[in-house]
């Protein structure tokens, strides 16, 4: 895996929280990309790499992730981010970007283009369904922490099986860090092991006619239902469903590779 030059940067979100990006660098419009409820920025590492020629890769930091400052009223919606998104794409005085969202990512990729249809060039769904049966709160189980290094390893090779070693150890080093104890525990605020305020979403009706060009993509391996993103890119106006082979729902990391080849025709 090549690696792009990275440039910290760092922003004022819409309710004055201090926000967290990278800015993978790159030529021509500025491609955002946002993570799902589970990642952070640096999930995008390997992909940036195989499209700096072609975009600006700049990929956010949610507020509650990351190095992105946590929410202390735990104001974590997806209009939340998306209003966050808005306040990113004006600070990077862009007035037309590309979007990129995996999993929760995805859905304030697809808020923010309805909302604000001229700013946005094209749109990347990358696994994920308009609405949810699931409650906010039926989770799956997950440790909170871990002793050390190599057990995040050895999770993270569980969860994602076809990730290049360079991408789990990336993972690794930083989506975890220290807490009290001195285990290692995921760098988001620990609501989210509580509550995924997503889970109450219904986003099918900003699809119908969205004349923004689209690429979803569906994960041959995920919990994601193929024939709902099949639904939703028929009710989009403009809008092609692709499938990533050998990857579950974080395609990003477990077969960046995969997700290049489709995207780059794309763009």
């Amino acid at each position: 895996m090549e690696t792009p030059n990275v440039r910290h940067g760092y922003t004022t979100g819409s309710q004055g929280n201090r926000l967290h990006y990278l800015d993978y660098g790159g030529e021509g419009t500025a491609l955002i990309c946002m993570h799902g409820v589970i990642g952070n920025a640096w999930n995008w590492r390997a992909v940036a790499a195989g499209i700096g020629d072609r975009r600006r890769v700049v990929a956010l930091d949610f507020r509650g992730y990351g190095e992105s400052q946590w929410s202390p009223d735990h104001d974590y919606t997806t209009s939340d981010h998306v209003a966050d998104l808005g306040t990113l794409i004006e600070s990077l005085g862009e007035d037309r970007v590309d979007l990129m969202g995996s999993s929760w990512g995805a859905l304030v990729a697809i808020q923010y283009a309805a909302e604000n249809p001229d700013r946005v060039g094209r749109i990347v769904v990358v696994d994920v369904e308009a609405s949810f049966a699931q409650s906010e709160t039926d989770l799956f189980p997950r440790p909170t922490s871990h002793a050390d290094h190599g057990e995040v390893r050895t999770g993270l090779g569980y969860a994602f099986p076809n990730a290049p070693e360079e991408m789990l150890e990336l993972t690794a080093l930083t989506s975890f860090g220290p807490v009290d104890g001195g285990r290692l525990a995921p760098k988001h605020d620990p609501y989210f092991f509580e509550r995924w305020p997503f889970r109450s979403d219904d986003h099918w009706d900003r699809l119908d006619g969205m004349a923004t060009p689209a690429l979803l993509v569906h994960a041959a391996d995920s919990f994601v239902n193929h024939d709902v993103m099949a639904d939703m890119a028929n009710r989009m106006g403009n809008a092609t469903l692709v499938q990533v082979e050998n990857s579950t729902h974080v395609i990003p990391v477990d077969n960046p590779a995969g997700l290049l080849e489709v995207l780059l025709p794309f763009l």
